[in-house]
């Protein structure tokens, strides 16, 4: 089978280099559009046998867009938490502490209130191993950039550091053999991107969640 996630398109706070972790801002005009071409992936192809969104809307909407009418909410797919830090600019951040911002990137700083990585990605991996043990076909997960960088983590054991920055609306596919002890997981896309220019992003701070 195939386990198909899909980050959802920019949003208003995306574009504005603002964070959000579990507050929610609506898709940007562009995130809208990204969404739209990543829906072509799965329009020529047979339907997934399960669809889980994350339960924010940001991730609802993209849901929306990729032509799927009917999908799963799971709240364990929502993006870090990132307690003190929602709802700032990446400048405030790297202004106070110029290597805070990075070194949570790279898994090893929590923010004030926030969730560990370690944590993120046992939230993450219950979730996966939910939706794993549902579907009977492929499945599809529509969620945030920590969520696939989680799963590269949690999945095929991939860190933070081994990883460049997802684009919005960006497909990562993996294939996974059920029948084999332990589970068999190769890693057959990452950030599919749904137009050139998605790619065209330089830095490690260029798709803020």
């Amino acid at each position: 089978m195939k386990l198909i996630l899909v980050r959802h398109g920019e949003t208003v706070w995306n574009a504005e280099r603002r964070l959000q972790g579990h507050a929610d801002a609506p898709l940007s005009a562009r995130g809208i559009e990204q969404a739209k071409r990543a829906a072509e992936f799965f329009s020529s192809g047979p339907p997934p046998d399960l669809v889980v969104s994350s339960d924010l809307s940001r991730a609802q909407r993209t849901a929306e867009l990729l032509g799927f009418s009917s999908f799963d909410l799971d709240a364990r797919l929502r993006e870090m938490d990132l307690g003190d830090w929602t709802g700032r600019w990446i400048e405030q951040i790297e202004a106070s502490d110029k290597d805070a911002y990075r070194n949570w990137r790279l898994g090893s700083f929590t923010p004030p209130m926030g969730e560990s990585w370690k944590d993120f990605c046992v939230r993450v991996g219950a979730a996966l191993d939910d939706a794993l043990a549902r579907s009977q076909g492929d499945a599809v997960i529509v969620a945030h950039e920590g969520v696939v960088r989680a799963a590269c983590n949690v999945l095929i054991g991939l860190t933070p550091l081994s990883l460049s920055p997802i684009t919005p609306a960006a497909i990562t596919i993996f294939d996974v053999d059920r029948s084999a002890q332990p589970r068999g997981v190769r890693l057959a896309a990452y950030n599919f991107a749904p137009s050139p220019e998605g790619l065209r992003a330089r830095g490690l701070d260029h798709a803020p969640v």
